[in-house]
């Protein structure tokens, strides 16, 4: 008998409180304790049981995190020997967390070894919960009728490079495709929000053509003539510099399609020139759709560095770019995981698991942007019914 969700998102949350808990005790140590013989020497604490400590403090997700952790007693041990090194505040947190272990492993399995069993499993084959995904779409019904208004698909791409102008940051280019927008009479007006703060000389949203080409380092926001409902951005009204939202009312006709481009020179904190220990780009369901796809094309210089997750959070989330790490943010965890996976961009796409219009619309975006897509790795996520107010985050935890 595998995991069932409830378990596998208390388990999941609990791995990133102790991933974290685990990275402050590490970080409140002398310099010296930041390897694993140092560490192991500084606190005379066994060197195998030292490994599984850094192990776990690098894991990619909080189920990574409970197969590296050490055992109970080496973690009692653990505690008593970081002591008299750490903060107390701190160390009531460690002793917290470890008591949550043992109460979590006294739960769900007889031993260590049996609860590792099960989450290997469920790493290698996730178990397929349907009334889970019955709930997410009777959410997504429930909201398009309260609300009168829904997208039938989102495609999103995102394409992470260093600024070669400004090593501080990341070129973030970004093309955002919504298919089948209906909006009734009487709901919310369309918005696009964007996540760049609001620009002083900010204009109406540009035109954007195959024969355009996005300047790297100006912050551009632009609607795709091609992917867009005739219309579409002559219905342009307005836009609200305190949230970052392009208000688009009346829409052209009761069921519409629009595609964004968006470049951001100046957001995205470079992880490779500052002591950054997490990238992250996210998009947020403001609206009901009912399917999402994700692309994120990361620079391969940087992908090397990196683990890559991706996790579903509150949508009132706030994250301060060059601050962000994924295990701070167990709090805010959705119980919903998305597959991740690396789709190919080898022969012209032909193995991307992609359709053909969403080849096209990637093509166009590697296009304007001036993209040789052989210097990416291309990271993949399909969400059917994604939860309604919530965040999708791709984020990337670099070594």
């Amino acid at each position: 008998m595998g995991l069932n969700q409830e378990e596998k998102t208390e388990l999941t949350r609990l791995g990133e409180r102790i991933q974290k808990t685990f990275i402050a005790v590490k970080s409140s140590l002398a310099h010296e304790a930041n390897s694993i013989g140092g560490f192991s020497k500084l606190l005379d604490y066994n060197r195998s049981n030292s490994q599984r400590f850094f192990a776990a403090c690098k894991a990619s997700n909080g189920l990574e995190v409970l197969l590296e952790l050490p055992g109970t007693q080496a973690l009692a041990l653990l505690i008593e020997k970081v002591t008299h090194f750490i903060p107390t505040s701190l160390l009531g947190q460690l002793n917290q967390v470890v008591r949550l272990f043992s109460q979590c492993l006294k739960r769900h399995a007889k031993s260590h070894a049996q609860l590792k069993r099960l989450i290997s499993d469920e790493i290698k084959t996730p178990q397929i919960h349907p009334q889970e995904q019955d709930k997410k779409a009777q959410l997504y019904y429930a909201a398009k009728s309260l609300l009168k208004f829904s997208v039938n698909e989102v495609f999103c791409i995102y394409i992470l490079r260093q600024n070669k102008n400004d090593p501080r940051f990341l070129q973030e280019t970004a093309l955002i495709s919504k298919s089948g927008i209906q909006r009734d009479a009487g709901a919310i007006p369309f918005v696009q929000f964007y996540t760049h703060p609001h620009p002083e000389d900010f204009e109406p949203p540009v035109n954007i053509t195959c024969r355009s080409k996005l300047n790297s380092q100006a912050f551009t926001l632009g609607v795709s003539k091609e992917f867009s409902t005739s219309g579409f951005l002559e219905s342009f009204s307005t836009y609200s510099p305190s949230n970052s939202g392009l208000v688009f009312d009346p829409l052209p006709k009761p069921n519409c399609d629009v595609t964004f481009v968006f470049n951001n020179p100046d957001e995205v904190v470079n992880p490779l020139n500052q002591n950054s220990p997490c990238s992250s780009t996210s998009l947020s369901i403001k609206n009901p759709v009912k399917k999402l796809t994700m692309l994120v094309l990361l620079e391969k210089q940087i992908d090397r560095c990196s683990t890559v997750n991706i996790g579903c959070y509150h949508n009132n989330q706030k994250v301060e770019e060059g601050k962000l790490r994924a295990s701070d943010m167990w709090t805010e965890r959705f119980p919903e995981f998305p597959n991740l996976s690396i789709t190919s961009v080898e022969n012209n796409f032909a193995h991307s698991q992609l359709d053909q219009k969403q080849i096209d619309k990637l093509r166009y975006l590697l296009e304007v942007s001036d993209t040789k897509i052989q210097d990416f790795i291309c990271y993949m996520t399909n969400v059917d019914f994604p939860i309604w107010s919530s965040t999708y985050r791709i984020y990337f935890e670099h070594q």
